[in-house]
């Protein structure tokens, strides 16, 4: 549960941390069914020092790890995400600010179902 409450997407990023998170779109399509909503789908790579900033969606989110790897949260305590981790964030649920403290980048595929033409993230204090 964790898990699920803390992981990540990102935000705009100072010019310094842009090197160490990459995120890839892949897809953008319309939502079946709707004229406002879109899915976007991504690629999200957080390199070894990465830290995913605080942030939230007005849509919600859903991810799975596709190469995993070990993140620190702002307390130090580490959180394992194995590959095959998934996790949904509702709208308006904050999450992110854990660290990538591995020696390896942690690798996941996300989907956002948003409105379209808003922003895909919303940073938190």
């Amino acid at each position: 549960m964790i898990r699920a409450i803390l992981f990540f997407v990102l935000v705009a990023f100072p010019a310094a941390a842009q090197d160490l998170i990459l995120r890839e779109e892949i897809s953008r399509n319309p939502a079946p069914g709707s004229e406002t909503h879109e899915v976007i789908v991504s690629r999200l790579e957080v390199k070894p020092g990465g830290t995913v900033p605080r942030h939230m969606h007005a849509g919600d989110e859903y991810l799975v790890v596709i190469q995993g790897g070990t993140m620190a949260a702002p307390d130090g305590s580490e959180i394992p995400f194995p590959t095959g981790t998934n996790a949904r964030f509702p709208a308006g649920q904050p999450h992110g600010g854990l660290t990538n403290v591995g020696q390896a980048p942690l690798v996941a595929i996300t989907t956002h179902i948003v409105e379209i033409g808003k922003p895909l993230n919303l940073p938190v204090e």
